[in-house]
């Protein structure tokens, strides 16, 4: 085991925000956002929606991540997913291979079984599909990760390095101004369901008062 990452985002189950200083006692940041130094890259994960989070796949490349590893469950053939869109933004803007892989066969659930079927593929540092996986085919999805071509390219100088001509401390004001969804709200080992609903009602009026939505 070389990496374990618990999702930030989730709409019914308990995540590290949620219980934010315990886990921060517990793991430190850089178990929130951890990234794997390893001889075939920096690994880093996102699960599912969280690709639709550009900040989690920014604090990974903070880190250094090379190679955001994308487990989803989606349906295959909608080209302009929100999802697909975000898969080719997370590898531009943060000049990174994407390898998401989709769940395939999925029983007992609303979904049509074989609708996720397909759609696992690996993009490159350019947004590039390098492989991708049809609907009825195989499984594999594979291609050359050329860390080596991603290391040299991330030093070019140019209009392409989006990482270099990124003006990080110029946003972080602005975060630490706004809140939205907030942390520590599991003062006990249970939670229903209901708890979440309750507070993403709260975030939004909070986000409404502050006049972003």
């Amino acid at each position: 085991m070389v990496l374990r990452y618990r999702r930030l985002n989730s709409m019914f189950a308990p995540t590290p925000h949620d219980v934010w200083d315990k886990y921060l006692d517990c793991y430190g940041l850089e178990g929130v956002f951890p990234v794997a130094k390893t001889a075939i890259g920096n690994l880093a994960a996102v699960a599912s929606d969280e690709i639709l989070f550009p900040e989690v796949t920014r604090c990974l490349a903070m880190r250094g991540a090379e190679i955001l590893l994308h487990p989803t469950s989606e349906v295959y053939g909608q080209a302009r997913s929100p999802k697909e869109a975000a898969k080719v933004s997370r590898a531009v803007e943060n000049m990174m291979y994407v390898v998401s892989a989709n769940t395939a066969g999925i029983a007992n659930t609303p979904i049509a079984e074989a609708s996720v079927d397909g759609g696992s593929k690996i993009l490159d540092y350019r947004g590039l599909v390098l492989a991708e996986t049809g609907q009825g085919e195989s499984m594999a999805a594979y291609a050359e990760i050329d860390i080596t071509a991603l290391r040299n390219y991330r030093r070019q100088v140019g209009m392409k390095n989006l990482l270099a001509r990124q003006r990080w401390d110029a946003y972080a004001e602005s975060y630490s101004q706004f809140h939205g969804y907030p942390g520590n709200t599991m003062d006990s080992g249970v939670v229903e369901r209901k708890h979440f609903i309750e507070t993403q009602v709260a975030t939004i009026e909070e986000l409404a008062k502050q006049d972003i939505i």
